[in-house]
């Protein structure tokens, strides 16, 4: 065998058996690809299944009995195979237990990394996550944009690629210039601002009072005003924006440092216009004739796309009144999409690198610098990627589209199809609905579900679990965490999500506490062992249990958890591996002595199975940015 994963030696194996006996009895009339996709994992005969056969007989109007038995006559047996059987026109291969498993064991104890792939190697992905207006606290509805983005960072750089974690900071919007005003007219909204309290919690007070307070016109028409002056560089209201935005925006980063969270860059929507990307941009889209500026009409002075110069409109555009999308609005304020093209444009190398960036702070205890664009600076080799990828909810679907329309009428279409819009559900708590501008996220924001994350954990962290004091207060806020981090990443993005704490904070099974139970559980075996960092070995004879064989299987599935992950941008799909992995583990555990084997070889070969768990289910907690905990 070669130095591939045993799983992936074991699939190109049964694939390249099949074409073999394929190819000689139709004289290649069947593609190897078109093989390759037929084999796939078996739930219900043999292990693993191939449904050429049925391919095969469907194109030719042949008996599909005889052409499975006539494939399986043929074709010489695959590597880790016993045996091959024919059901319902499905070839199925039955897998070597013993001889597989020493494999993929000796695979799994000896490579640097177990939940590893070599898909991305010299690509860059830029990752694009939370990008939330600078106007109110993250709330539970935002949380998921955040761990969405942070898991598919790490998911990304698991797969070999180099990943860059932005932060789109909108410091231009009609929420900034809301809250602009109302920072000046405190005493007309009756508030009182409290330096002692977390800034971003007194800023969205504030936009919520300002909210309730667009009744009155001349305050929309004053709003609107500070809007268009923002727009113009060194007026107040744009020093205001971005000073008011800086101070948020790091009251924000003590929250996501709190979850482990952390980025490379802040690109400021101030400094697209000020450094001339949106104008470049509109340039460009003006000569692929993209834009118009109407000279009278409903869009007079306005700069406009209409839909029937994009070509085929995919179904984000179905419904719609109007045909028309405002870039720029006539008192020649650019709004929030006119400046996501350019920002693609950028990422994407379709427009030169014109920022200047410095470090805007250093984050945690490591340290990690975070840059940021500005005024002034140096380059830094941000931008020109290979992928974008943004995580943004599912009801921006129109705006997305219309980014990558116009991203494939300037660039073509493999840069458009280099974007990724993340596309997530809602967020629901007991059936209350979250919304920045009605203040229905007082009570519900990211701090606030950390600290009752802590303090149920702690309820649940009693003295049964045998810790320290210090032990104790590591693993209550590594199970707060990924309670929440679990609990919102379990379920596929574009589904709705009703947040439960029962559910999250449940170490009986499918939750985070139980996945890192069971990780810890496997720690503390090897702990007892006594070897130190021994890497153990499946001993020469041993024989293994079904329980074990379980395990085993699903351990050597890791790299193609991680590619399939990687491709359709789905956390859940890890997390249901890890459940999976984890609950096999607790089988294996149950069902057979560890320490206490019936010999020395026994022993060593089952502490070489928990060895390869506690590896893979610690790469696997650390790519959902959950806490490996060693003793709970």
């Amino acid at each position: 065998m070669d130095e591939k994963a045993p799983y992936n030696a074991l699939m190109e194996s049964i694939a390249s058996s099949l074409h073999k006996a394929i190819d000689g009895l139709y004289n290649g009339e069947f593609e190897f690809s078109d093989i390759e996709k037929s084999v796939e994992l078996s739930r219900s005969f043999g292990d693993i299944s191939s449904t050429i056969a049925l391919r095969i007989a469907k194109a030719k109007g042949l008996d599909t009995h005889a052409i499975a038995s006539g494939i399986m006559e043929s074709m010489k047996k695959p590597d880790y195979i016993s045996e091959i059987t024919e059901k319902n026109g499905f070839i199925n291969f039955t897998i070597d237990r013993d001889s597989y498993s020493r494999s993929a064991i000796a695979y799994a104890l000896s490579s640097d990394h177990i939940f590893a792939s070599d898909k991305g190697t010299g690509k860059k992905a830029i990752i694009e996550y939370p990008s939330i207006n600078p106007a109110h606290p993250m709330h539970m509805g935002q949380v998921r944009n955040v761990l969405l983005g942070d898991s598919i960072a790490r998911l990304y750089a698991c797969a070999g690629y180099k990943v860059e974690r932005e932060d789109y900071i909108d410091d231009l919007g009609l929420q900034v210039a809301e809250v602009i005003w109302g920072l000046a007219h405190m005493d007309k909204l009756g508030i009182v601002f409290d330096s002692n309290r977390k800034f971003d919690t007194m800023i969205g007070e504030i936009y919520v009072a300002v909210n309730k307070a667009l009744d009155n016109k001349e305050i929309k028409d004053e709003i609107n005003n500070v809007l268009v002056s923002m727009d113009q560089d060194g007026t107040y209201e744009a020093k205001a924006a971005r000073e008011m935005a800086e101070s948020f925006v790091k009251a924000e980063y003590d929250t996501l440092l709190e979850m482990g969270i952390y980025h490379d860059v802040l690109v400021w929507e101030s400094d697209i216009v000020r450094k001339r990307l949106l104008e470049k941009a509109l340039a460009k889209m003006d000569e692929k004739g993209i834009i118009a500026k109407p000279k009278d009409g409903d869009y007079a002075n306005c700069i406009i796309i209409e839909h029937s110069k994009l070509g085929e409109l995919p179904k984000e555009f179905e419904g719609l009144k109007e045909g028309v999308k405002v870039l720029v609005r006539s008192n020649g304020a650019p709004n929030y999409v006119s400046k996501d093209i350019a920002f693609h444009m950028w990422k994407l190398g379709l427009l030169e690198d014109s920022f200047s960036y410095g470090i805007f702070m250093e984050q945690g205890q490591s340290g990690r610098p975070l840059y940021s664009t500005g005024k002034e600076g140096s380059k830094a080799g941000f931008g020109a990627a290979d992928i974008a990828i943004n995580t943004i909810d599912a009801r921006q679907s129109y705006e997305q589209s219309l980014v990558r329309l116009v991203i494939a009428m300037i660039g073509g279409k493999d840069y458009s199809e280099s974007i990724k819009h993340v596309a997530y559900g809602v967020v629901d708590l007991e059936g209350i609905s979250l919304s920045g501008r009605k203040g229905t996220w007082v009570g519900y924001t990211c701090d606030d579900l950390i600290r009752e994350a802590k303090e149920k954990a702690s309820a649940l962290i009693t003295d049964r679990f045998n810790l320290s004091e210090g032990e104790k207060a590591d693993v209550i806020k590594a199970v707060a965490l990924s309670a929440i981090k679990y609990e919102f990443l379990k379920l596929s993005n574009e589904k709705k999500l009703v947040f439960s704490w029962e559910r999250a904070l449940n170490f009986e099974g499918d939750s985070g506490p139980y996945c890192e139970y069971m990780h810890a559980r496997a720690e503390r075996i090897l702990e007892s062992a006594g070897n130190g960092n021994k890497r153990y070995d499946i001993k020469n004879g041993y024989s293994f249990s079904s329980q074990e064989f379980e395990l085993v299987k699903r351990i050597s599935y890791a790299n193609i958890i991680l590619e399939k992950a990687v491709r359709e941008c789905k956390p859940n799909i890890v997390v249901e591996y890890l459940m999976d992995l984890s609950t096999s583990f607790g089988k294996f555990y149950e069902a057979v002595p560890i320490l206490k084997a019936e010999s020395d070889d026994i022993r060593e070969s089952r502490l070489a199975i928990t060895q390869a768990f506690a590896r893979l289910s610690s790469e696997l907690l650390d790519a959902l940015g959950i806490t490996a905990v060693k003793r709970m």
